[in-house]
């Protein structure tokens, strides 16, 4: 019934990828497909996408799996919000991710278990007050940290009293 799902994102969907965003990503495809689909490199591009589809939350019943991987993915790498940097970032972080598990045995840390919705928070642009504060923060810090601090310096908008301004 669904001749093209697979469990997880299969090595051979990866060249349908390669024209649905710019050069950077381009390149990036190209790369992966020189590789053997064993690779550290080709698993990491591999883990990417399953991040980005949320791979382990497929089913036989979904309509992701309907689609089938190959489309699915192309929707999901196609309708990614963030740039292609944003993308090369994720990847980097996946490698990395990979090639601690193969050398040490650790797994990833949860977060990047998790499906990705949002850009990374490392790569989004800010005004130049905000980068030199994050540039002068503890460098321990993780980006989501930053966020939430930044967040807490500007306050969370009330969104009754706002309505409440808008009405009266």
């Amino acid at each position: 019934m669904y001749p093209d799902s697979e469990i997880l994102f299969p090595y051979r969907a990866v060249k349908g990828l390669k024209h649905l965003r710019g050069p950077l990503w381009q390149k990036l495809v190209e790369r992966v497909l020189q590789l053997p689909e064993d690779h550290p490199e080709a698993v990491a591009f591999s883990f990417l996408v399953m991040r980005l589809a949320d791979c382990l939350h497929c089913d036989q019943g979904s309509y992701k799996a309907y689609l089938g991987c190959q489309t699915c993915s192309q929707r999901i790498i196609a309708g990614f919000k963030g740039s292609d940097e944003d993308l090369v970032f994720l990847y980097e972080e996946a490698k990395q991710d990979i090639e601690r598990y193969l050398k040490e045995g650790v797994p990833p840390p949860t977060e990047h278990l998790l499906p990705v919705k949002v850009r990374p928070v490392d790569t989004v642009e800010m005004p130049d007050t905000l980068q030199q504060r994050k540039a002068s923060a503890d460098e321990e810090k993780s980006g989501w940290e930053v966020l939430d601090e930044l967040l807490e310096e500007l306050g969370e908008l009330d969104e009754d009293e706002e309505f409440h301004e808008q009405t009266l």
